[in-house]
């Protein structure tokens, strides 16, 4: 290769590597210091640990809903991608609550301006207070996310609890 060639292909890489740095967003989450992988709307994991948030039940990740207008759409896939961009604007610190019957810990979430994790998923109309572990930690979020119709609240939908008794894992 010749050395104009390497130097120009050297300027290309590097001028792409800035772009990345400076416009694209960090696909790295960060809870508690551990890098960590969103799996749905309401669990994530690290390396080492499964965790799954207390007070709340997002819809699955295969789940659809159905729109204001009546056509499907995924609320499970909308869900995730909800609570990765949330994780994704602060740094986040968990407690564990409680371990599951798979051993996830069972967290609640806050960021530095001690924002709720659970809370904002819910006020977005992304999960639904309760589920297997309380049933009205965000009962007021919930029910000003069905009143202004955000979410999974802007058309009929199966709540995740019933929709994952219909629809077992593996099948």
């Amino acid at each position: 290769m010749k050395k104009s060639s390497l130097i120009l292909t050297l300027l290309l890489i590097g001028g792409v590597m800035l772009w990345q740095g400076l416009f694209m967003r960090n696909e790295v989450l960060r809870i508690d210091g551990k890098s960590i992988a969103v799996i749905d709307g309401d669990s994530f994991k690290s390396e080492d640990e499964e965790y799954r948030l207390q007070g709340i039940d997002a819809p699955e990740f295969r789940q659809t809903c159905t729109s204001g207008e009546g056509s499907p759409w995924p609320c499970g896939r909308a869900a995730r991608q909800q609570l990765k961009e949330i994780l994704g604007r602060g740094v986040w610190s968990c407690t564990v609550q409680a371990r599951d019957q798979f051993g996830r810990a069972i967290v609640t979430c806050r960021d530095r301006e001690n924002r709720d994790l659970g809370s904002s998923l819910v006020q977005s109309g992304h999960a639904v207070s309760g589920g297997r572990f309380d049933e009205t930690t965000y009962g007021t979020e919930e029910s000003e996310a069905k009143k202004a119709r955000r979410g999974i609240w802007q058309g009929p939908f199966q709540r995740p609890e019933v929709w994952r008794a219909e629809n077992p894992r593996g099948s």
